[in-house]
């Protein structure tokens, strides 16, 4: 998707009217040479098609007049061109630039910045029609020339900067073309400010080099830039100038890379309303928000709603002929066969994967272009789906074979068609063989993704890339009968998830060792070189240079030592470092081992398929699959979700949908998984995607009896909880132990911050926060919690010992760093947690404290991941209450796993945290008979479980038959 979004990006990103008016001297009418003059700096991006009228007619009375300057009449046939182009007549264009740039060479006029312009507009033009050594030749000369001829401050110089960049970025190298770019961006801020022209330019060039930190993979970074590039557009151009809703969709694109879609999606609405308005009905641009609003609504969950918009992206492209992306339609048509397969419409996927290979096999230049292998791929795909095997061999054979000489070993569409290859070999009985060789193609996604020299931050991204392969490594190894292999492929389908809140090193930087920061730096470094490697070989690769690839490779193979021996550094100098980015799988064998009497850990997989099980005891593991299609997965989430939202709203008085936690209940425990953890009261789940977030204690193990809403009829519902006590642990195997030694049972409480007034669902009100902005000033904001302080002081009741509360005014970071934490057993904290990656300025997931008058580095009222890995623990618990869950509203992303890693690296056993938020009365007692239960000898599962169900069947509690007043909490860790 984020190259579709760049492709509309390069749209605006060509042609500058950059040239200087120059006097003549004619006898004609002022009037139409003041006309003539004007048609040089005339803006042709906005509204190309009005202004080449404009300049048509005013051409057209020129060539009938006597005594026009001839260089004039060059300049302003010129800016003819740049309509031209902005309307992707491209050949058009480039016929009347080179018919000028023959006159302006033929000796008869002098070499101005004017001149150095037009070549530069040649090179834009060629690299926009892909001819790049065509276009890197023009470009290089335009940079010459514009800095003999104007200087190296000059708008012209900084054009040419920004066209050789363009260039660049299409050879495959953003990482040198974004030095050209912000150095492009400085001179048009500037050259705007001082003069008033060329207010386009630093829109243009912003937006750009949003996109190109998106291809260069730093994505978090892209936001400001396509922001700031709004702002100016808007502010200087106005809302329908066709650069600032360029700017805008740039702008939803940056935040919907980042996984900030519940903020991007209003964005790329008004960019789609603005477009609709601007242009006639069939217009790319349009085409391009389309595409982009459904992509964003897709994967926010909200896939019917982003089915039309992408249908309807598909409709415009396919009418399209877009030289810039010939196979585009193709690539729209494969994003509504993707949602038809989830939805389980296999008749409908079919036929749409059919068409989009064959408008992309018309449309490409080459039978090998990416997209039509990829085309193959995923027919191919479909065919096997459906039994048509022998249909699908000569596709993967043709793909299988562009991809080999076009892509790297670790492309995941490469591996895609390979997989699937084997899919077929299994499926006539080579089972082992098919296997075998699976484990083998996946080698190098399995290396990428567990290799330290891979950035932490791609890790989450190359797992959503993998998630699907491994499933299917999972799916060969269940049917030749091999646990080992099935158990560690479905470990490694789900590391997007385990390691969803995993950030970038910029979350190390709160080090306050000058050593650890150098490392960082030199890590860092070692890193870009690593990524710019990486693209250029994926480029070498893609134009056929396989001669350059060894030596890039032994260049990669120097930088990845490097990375690996700053990352040694780095874990002997951070505390907690390690443990953060861990993402080795564990064994089976040391799996079992771990596991004592009675427990079973379950792991799951999830394709377009359905889902597929293993169950793990001390002594077996079994394997099942269910064939549920991912929407009616997902439609019993909701509905179970609602539900509880619906019992918060009611104080338990509402009704619960019984039957989808019952069908859910037996989606996720097929039959062959039931018998096999019949015997173990102790669960530990491994979930992916949306799993993850549910109350696996709240799902029904029998067909629910009498009304949804009666609390007699949910007392006598047979619960998970009933049977099993359930956990997730933060890896297969968990973490030993620490000794502990004979001590009081000490409890430190921390929470409640002074901040806004009380509402519900705080962070949807406070639109600071909701913007991006993660100031003291946006904190402040965020609704207090009134029954926080009361939660903190019961819970601090049931302990001994001189219980430590930093309640209200004195919930600071400052305090919380500074306090003897080592000392508590229990550490509750009782305020907001924000989702790493959420907002703006906000890299990893943090807990909201008392905000400073004075913000500092050490005191910004956010207690983030990094800073709890820091603290010095040696508690067996740590408790996270009534924080709200609305903070990860629409972003994907689980709220406290990186922050659940972070506490067990500062030195915590195990965590108590909540899917939602908790009612004052049922929080402390939760916690408190959790606690005393786990002192009385039980497992902290098992006690949770006790508490839990004590609730549940104390009819004194209003609403507490409800699941969401009793099973709020999960239990994270050992």
């Amino acid at each position: 998707m984020a190259r579709m979004i760049w492709a509309a990006a390069l749209a605006v990103a060509v042609p500058c009217n950059a040239y200087a008016a120059e006097p003549a001297k004619s006898s004609v009418a002022p009037n139409l040479i003041d006309e003539v003059k004007a048609l040089k700096t005339m803006d042709t991006a906005g509204k190309p098609d009005e202004a080449l009228a404009k300049i048509d007619a005013v051409l057209a009375r020129a060539r009938r007049a006597k005594g026009i300057d001839r260089l004039d009449m060059i300049y302003a046939e010129a800016s003819r061109a740049n309509a031209l182009f902005w309307l992707d007549r491209y050949d058009e264009a480039l016929g009347i630039y080179h018919k000028l740039e023959a006159e302006l060479d033929s000796g008869k006029y002098p070499m101005t910045a004017d001149r150095a312009e037009l070549v530069n507009n040649i090179g834009s033009l060629y690299s926009s029609l892909g001819k790049l050594e065509e276009a890197t030749r023009y470009k290089l000369r335009a940079l010459d020339l514009t800095a003999q001829a104007a200087g190296t401050q000059s708008i012209e110089y900084a054009s040419a900067l920004y066209g050789m960049a363009l260039v660049e970025f299409r050879q495959g190298e953003p990482l040198k073309a974004l030095p050209r770019v912000r150095e492009a961006l400085r001179i048009a801020r500037s050259h705007a400010n001082l003069t008033g022209d060329d207010l386009e330019q630093p829109a243009i060039f912003g937006l750009s080099l949003a996109a190109l930190l998106i291809q260069a993979g730093d994505t978090a970074s892209s936001i400001e830039p396509a922001r700031e590039a709004a702002v100016w557009a808007e502010t200087h151009l106005g809302e329908d100038h066709r650069v600032t809703m360029a700017t805008l969709n740039q702008l939803g694109t940056s935040l919907s890379d980042s996984g900030l879609y519940a903020q991007a999606i209003p964005v790329i609405r008004r960019t789609l309303d603005l477009r609709v308005k601007a242009y006639p009905a069939g217009h790319t641009d349009i085409a391009f928000s389309l595409s982009a609003l459904g992509f964003a609504l897709d994967n926010s969950g909200h896939k019917e709603e982003a089915l039309p918009f992408y249908e309807r992206a598909a409709e415009i492209f396919e009418k399209s002929n877009n030289q810039n992306n010939p196979t585009i339609a193709a690539t729209a048509i494969g994003q509504v066969a993707r949602l038809a397969s989830w939805r389980g419409d296999k008749a409908a996927s079919l036929a749409l994967r059919e068409k989009a290979l064959r408008i992309g096999r018309e449309r490409a230049a080459s039978p090998e272009h990416p997209d039509v292998i990829f085309a193959e791929v995923n027919l191919a795909k479909e065919y096997i789906s459906n039994g048509r095997s022998a249909d699908a061999l000569p596709l993967l054979a043709h793909a299988n074979e562009a991809f080999r000489k076009r892509a790297l070993e670790s492309n995941a569409r490469r591996l895609a068609g390979m997989v699937f290859a084997e899919q077929i070999a299994a499926s006539k009985g080579d089972r082992t063989g098919a296997l075998s060789r699976t484990r083998e193609i996946l080698a190098p996604a399995r290396t990428r993704l567990l290799d330290r020299a891979t950035p932490r931050s791609e890790v989450t991204r190359l797992a959503e890339q993998y998630h699907f392969l491994f499933v299917q490594q999972a799916r060969l190894a269940m049917s030749a009968g091999d646990p080992v292999q099935a158990f560690e492929a479905l470990q490694l389908a789900n590391l997007g998830d385990l390691q969803s809140a995993m950030s970038s090193l910029a979350m190390l930087r709160a080090s306050d060792s000058s050593e650890a920061t150098e490392v960082i730096r030199r890590y860092q470094a070692f890193a870009a070189d690593g990524a710019r490697l990486r693209r250029t070989l994926n480029a070498q690769v893609a134009a056929g240079k396989g001669e350059q690839a060894e030596d890039l490779n032994r260049q990669l193979a120097a930088v990845d030592a490097n990375i690996r021996a700053e990352d040694s550094r780095l874990a002997a100098l951070i505390p907690g470092y390690s443990i953060r980015t861990a993402v080795e799988p564990a064994t089976l064998a040391a799996a079992q081992k771990s596991l004592g009497k009675g427990q079973a850990l379950i792991l799951y997989g999830q394709d377009e398929e359905g889902l597929i099980v293993l169950a793990v005891t001390p002594q077996k593991a079994v394997a099942a699959t269910t064939p549920i299609a991912p929407r009616l997965l997902l439609d019993l989430e909701k509905r179970l979700r609602g539900s509880i939202d619906l019992g918060l709203a009611n104080s338990g008085q509402g009704a619960f949908d019984r039957t989808a936690a019952f069908e859910l209940y037996q989606a996720l425990f097929p039959q062959p998984i039931r018998e096999a953890v019949k015997g173990s009261p102790d669960l530990r789940i491994l979930a992916t995607g949306g799993l993850a977030a549910l109350p696996f204690a709240a799902l029904v193990t029998e067909a629910p009896k009498g009304a949804d809403d009666a609390s007699g009829a949910l007392r006598r519902t047979h619960w998970l909880a009933e049977t099993h006590a359930v956990s997730i642990p933060l890896a297969a195997v968990p973490l030993p132990e620490r000794p502990q030694g004979k001590r009081a049972l000490t409890f430190a409480g921390i929470g409640a911050p002074v901040l806004g007034q009380p509402v519900r669902l705080a962070t949807r009100s406070a639109p600071l926060l909701r913007s991006g902005d993660t100031s003291a000033k946006a904190l402040r904001e965020l609704a207090s919690l009134p029954g926080a302080a009361d939660e903190l002081r019961q819970m601090a009741s049931g302990f001994s010992g001189q219980p430590s509360l930093l309640i209200g005014a004195d919930a600071t970071e400052t305090a919380v760093k500074a306090a003897p934490l080592e000392q508590a057993s229990v550490i509750a904290f009782a305020t907001h947690g924000l989702v790493g990656g959420s907002f703006r300025d906000l890299i990893e997931p943090a807990l909201v404290l008392t905000p400073p008058d004075s913000p500092s580095d050490l005191d910004d009222g956010l207690l983030t991941a990094s800073e709890i890995a820091k603290l010095r623990l040696d508690a067996d618990w740590v408790i996270l209450s009534a924080c709200d869950t609305s903070a990860g509203d629409g972003e994907s992303a689980p709220t406290f796993s990186g922050l659940a890693r972070s506490f067990v690296a500062a030195g915590a056993r195990s965590l108590l945290l909540s899917h939602w938020p908790v009612r004052d009365d049922v929080a402390s007692r939760l916690t408190l008979d959790t606690l005393q239960g786990a002192r009385s000898g039980a497992t902290r599962a098992e006690a949770l479980r006790r508490a839990q169900l004590a609730i549940m069947k104390d009819k004194k509690v209003p609403g507490g038959a409800h699941p969401a007043t009793w099973a709020p909490f999960v239990l994270v860790g050992n």
